[in-house]
């Protein structure tokens, strides 16, 4: 028989392990046995393979087929695959396991091993749950069972797992990783550094432990540490998919968003395109100005699971109310300021009979639990890290009409469960750049002016809301917004608010301009990771390097709300960001006074403030190409009179609109949720699939 390089060797008739049972073996399963050997004495792997598998299909129960195939599964590379093989075995003959030439401990840790590296959750959970159930003294099985349980979000699992692991392991590293991992996900930063710090103590080429390492030290204000984490990691296992998406997402903090997408985009399709990674995936993707509208597609439509082949029947037409269900994370901070007040709106005694609100809240899995919120006349749920069948359970239960995931890109298990239909309409709102492009959703809730109508951009229907894509919730106690700097100094202040992932090359340039042109105007930039020294050093030589010199420049780091509406004051002119523009932001600075430039983008996410300018009035504040947003600063910097004026008119001007009014703005939620269970019974009647009609293409300027 010729060797193998894979631990434990196929069994043959001359290592005495019976052939097909029956009282004289089976004709044909021996004889197929037979050939499978032959072609294994030949090295012929993938023949031989195949010929076991006939066996098992003439005798189904047949144990030592079954462990040849998982051992050449193995052999192969598919150690998923492998270990499923060689469960069928092992529950049909348990004696299996005792087998002196069967590596199982090995055969085991390598599937698991390359299941997590490879982003197989599912394979891995799979892996370590036979894993435990064969070797239940193995303390390394209790760690893989551990981390299963951390990655379906059992976080009180995980640690009654790792409480069972010895303290004494023979120097296996698994055990103060878990707990690592635990301590992370629990919030508590100092003891998970102690515990990684152990396990890279035992094994200093863990490379999963250098990303947990990375992971600590990104959770800190200062970051620092996570550079030299991630590049240790990747040294050990250059593809390493979680260190490549995490060091992306490093990158895209410190403003080089083209750096980030060229990591992002070597991870494997496979990993990168599930529900745990496509939102931040396409959020980096987003950022960065040389990304195109087609390469953006293609991730997008990569990774959507197929809508079911068979929706579920309707609910009953409501005659009074419809019920509606919430679903995000609600301690994300933007829900406060952008959606919850109209939400808890829903509550108000004339709304009773139209509407019955549910809230949902959940958190991503590997992150400490927020608290849900506590809205008066709401029933909420809060299920902390749950996970996608425990939403789809909670859903369920609730029996909704119509279903509106919040925080979409940020709460991945949310999207895995909303690849099933849960609810006849299924609508994302808030805090997206766009689309994402799961084919159960039945709408994208936003407005005329986040649109452009281009064909592509969206995968999901626009549903217009006449009075803007967001609600505004007006900081309590931001201060009066005063005269504007200028008219005291006689020199223009730009601003720039916005965070530090939406500062980009080009970009850079256009400030450049504005100041090149402008020789005694100044530049206040704010961003939280200006806390850090060496960010601020890095971010004045990027600064240099676009012809604006550190004495025309102030920098500021992170404040809270009223800190950032004091900030406002000393500014004069605000220069928003794009591909990528501000939101909340830009809402903010509007209360305060500040008029903002603007450069209108293609996708929503680029147009946050073209809807919020052309709604206060500020239509020629707008900006179509690079060169008008230079050109507009510099005529606006040339006319203080006319900033004096705007800022005493616009807190005024947006506090008459409906977006800042809880219940105006609810009455058009209802109103579109209504409108679109009419719609889709009108299609489909009361029983029918939910399928929406085709809509015509948004207007390109609203």
């Amino acid at each position: 028989m010729a060797e193998v390089e894979y631990p434990g060797s196929p069994v043959t008739p001359e290592t005495g392990t019976p052939v097909p049972p029956g009282p004289e073996g089976d004709a044909v399963a021996r004889a197929l046995f037979g050939r499978a050997v032959e072609h294994l004495q030949a090295n012929r792997l993938a023949e031989a393979e195949a010929t076991f598998r006939s066996v098992l299909r003439v005798v189904p129960g047949h144990a030592t087929s079954w462990r040849n195939v998982g051992l050449l599964r193995h052999h192969g590379g598919d150690g998923v695959g492998g270990i499923d093989a060689l469960s069928r075995a092992l529950v049909i003959d348990p004696e299996t396991a005792d087998a002196p030439d069967l590596r199982l401990r090995h055969l085991f840790s390598s599937a698991h091993a390359t299941a997590q590296a490879t982003g197989d959750g599912v394979g891995a959970a799979m892996v370590a749950r036979h894993w435990a159930r064969w070797i239940p003294d193995d303390p390394t099985a209790l760690g893989a069972a551990a981390m299963t349980a951390l990655t379906a979000g059992d976080l009180d699992r995980a640690e009654h797992l790792s409480r069972r692991l010895p303290q004494g392991t023979g120097g296996d590293p698994n055990l103060p990783h878990v707990r690592a991992l635990i301590a992370m996900r629990r919030g508590n930063l100092t003891e998970a550094t102690r515990s990684v710090r152990a396990a890279l103590a035992l094994a200093p080429q863990y490379a999963d432990a250098w990303m947990t390492r990375a992971s600590i030290a990104l959770r800190r204000s200062d970051g620092n540490g996570a550079e030299t984490a991630l590049s240790r990691a990747l040294r050990l296992t250059p593809g390493h998919p979680g260190a490549l998406l995490a060091l992306a997402g490093h990158r895209v903090a410190e403003g080089r968003a083209d750096e980030a997408v060229t990591l992002a985009l070597r991870v494997p399709p496979a990993v990168r395109r599930t529900p745990a990674h496509i939102g931040d995936l396409l959020s980096i993707l987003h950022h960065a100005p040389s990304v195109s509208a087609e390469t953006i597609r293609a991730e997008r439509e990569g990774w959507a699971p197929p809508a079911p082949s068979a929706p579920p029947t309707l609910a009953p037409a409501p005659a009074s109310p419809l019920r509606v269900v919430y679903l995000g994370d609600f301690g994300r901070p933007q829900v406060p300021a952008l959606a919850l007040p109209a939400i808890a709106a829903h509550a108000r005694p004339d709304a009773w009979e139209r509407i019955a609100c549910h809230l949902v809240h959940a958190c991503p899995l590997d992150h400490p639990p927020s608290a849900a919120p506590d809205v008066p006349g709401l029933p909420t749920r809060d299920l902390g890290a749950a996970t996608p069948e425990t939403l789809r359970n909670a859903v369920r239960q609730l029996d909704p009409h119509v279903l509106v995931l919040l925080t979409p890109t940020t709460l991945p298990q949310a999207l895995e469960a909303l690849a099933q239909r849960l609810a006849p309409v299924q609508a994302i709102w808030g805090d997206v750049f766009g689309s994402v492009g799961l084919p159960s959703l039945d709408g994208l809730l936003t407005d005329a002016h986040h649109v452009t109508g281009e064909p592509g951009l969206l995968s999901e229907r626009p549903i217009l809301l006449p009075h803007g894509a967001y609600f505004f919730s007006p900081p309590a106690d931001a201060p009066d917004p005063g005269p504007p700097p200028c008219l005291a100094s006689g020199t223009i202040t730009f601003g720039s608010f916005n965070r530090m992932d939406k500062i980009n090359g080009p970009l850079l340039d256009r400030w450049g301009r504005i100041l090149a042109a402008l020789p005694k105007a100044r530049l206040l930039i704010q961003a939280r990771v200006l806390d850090r020294a060496d960010a601020r050093r890095a971010f004045l030589d990027r600064l240099a390097r676009h012809g604006i010199a550190s004495d025309r420049v102030r920098l500021e780091g992170g404040r809270n709300r009223a800190g950032m509406a004091a900030l406002y004051r000393e500014a004069d002119i605000a220069l928003d960001a794009d591909p990528w523009s501000g939101g909340l932001t830009v809402l903010e600075l509007l209360w305060m006074g500040l008029p903002v430039i603007t450069l209108a983008g293609r996708h929503p996410c680029g147009r946050h403030a073209t809807s919020h300018l052309r709604r206060v009035g500020l239509t020629d504040w707008v900006t179509e190409t690079p060169e008008a947003y230079v050109s507009r600063a510099i005529a606006a910097a040339r006319d203080p009179s006319t900033i004096a004026t705007l800022r005493a008119a616009l807190r005024g001007r947006l506090a008459a609109l409906p977006l800042c009014d809880p219940t105006a703005y609810a009455r058009q939620l209802e109103d579109a949720y209504n409108a679109l269970w009419d719609e889709v019974t009108a299609v489909s009647g009361p029983t029918g699939s939910g399928t929406f009609p085709e809509s015509p293409s948004p207007p390109a300027t609203g």
